[in-house]
């Protein structure tokens, strides 16, 4: 059996029991892009949080996790994030809509709208919304592009309301200097800023974010290491426009939105 079968039964087979997203057209047709573009051999995957059934697909191309979900990595390894910053630089327009360019396929990037734009040290990151949905893009430091995420159905605006948030992306994969997260979310109409916060599982250590909110959607990527995803406690600061804040635990955004 072919690479090409194998991959194509595997994307098959993993979308089964996936519920009424992947059902719908843009799923379907997303599967048969990545089976017939993708000839490619990927490393295995990093881990990923359980994600529920509502996501129906995260990473463009590569291996399958569960619920359909995607993480893609880089070869190689190195030095350690020394360009990272908590907080974020933004980009301009043309710099985003260059980067979605090479993401997206062609007849998403025509129609997309870039909503989160930002870099941080050597690598820049783009969230960009389409009728597709959301797909998030991530530039490394050598100038090389990847899909890292996509959900066809957001949560949408008026169900969120002032102060909801929905985290649909936080996927892990691995550049030439380690591995990162790559998070994006939607937020209510009030949400003024949003702080991610990393702490170790002895509490000994922490580290915090600043995301980028913009439009209503929300977006970082930050440092990581492959054991530590699975041992950290993450945690979102989410801040609203009367001063009231709220702490939320990732893990369990990501199974299900909090709603205003």
């Amino acid at each position: 059996m072919t690479h090409d079968d194998v991959l194509a039964r595997t994307i098959r087979s993993a979308a089964v029991p996936v519920p009424a997203r992947v059902a719908q057209e843009p799923a379907r047709e997303l599967l048969e892009r990545i089976v017939a573009t993708d000839r490619r051999p990927r490393p295995a995957p990093a881990r990923t949080p359980h994600r529920r059934p509502r996501l129906a697909i995260a990473g463009a191309a590569g291996a399958l996790a569960a619920a359909v979900a995607f993480t893609l990595t880089f070869l190689n390894a190195g030095p350690a994030f020394a360009s990272w910053t908590p907080e974020p630089s933004p980009i301009s327009d043309t710099e985003a809509r260059d980067i979605a360019g090479k993401c997206l396929p062609a007849q998403d990037a025509s129609v997309a709208r870039v909503v989160i734009g930002e870099k941080r040290g050597e690598y820049a990151y783009v969230n960009a919304v389409s009728p597709a949905g959301s797909q998030t893009c991530f530039r490394d430091r050598n100038g090389d592009v990847t899909n890292t995420s996509i959900l066809t159905v957001l949560t949408s605006t008026e169900r969120l309301g002032a102060g909801g948030v929905e985290l649909y992306s936080w996927g892990q994969l691995r550049t030439d200097e380690g591995y990162v997260r790559i998070m994006a979310g939607h937020v209510g109409s009030q949400v003024t800023s949003v702080e991610i916060n990393l702490r170790t599982e002895d509490g000994d250590s922490s580290r915090t974010a600043r995301a980028t909110v913009r439009d209503g959607y929300f977006g970082a990527w930050y440092p990581e290491g492959l054991d530590e995803s699975s041992s950290n406690t993450t945690t979102l600061t989410v801040r609203l426009a009367d001063g009231s804040a709220v702490i939320l635990s990732a893990r369990e955004l990501y199974e299900q939105p909090k709603l205003d």
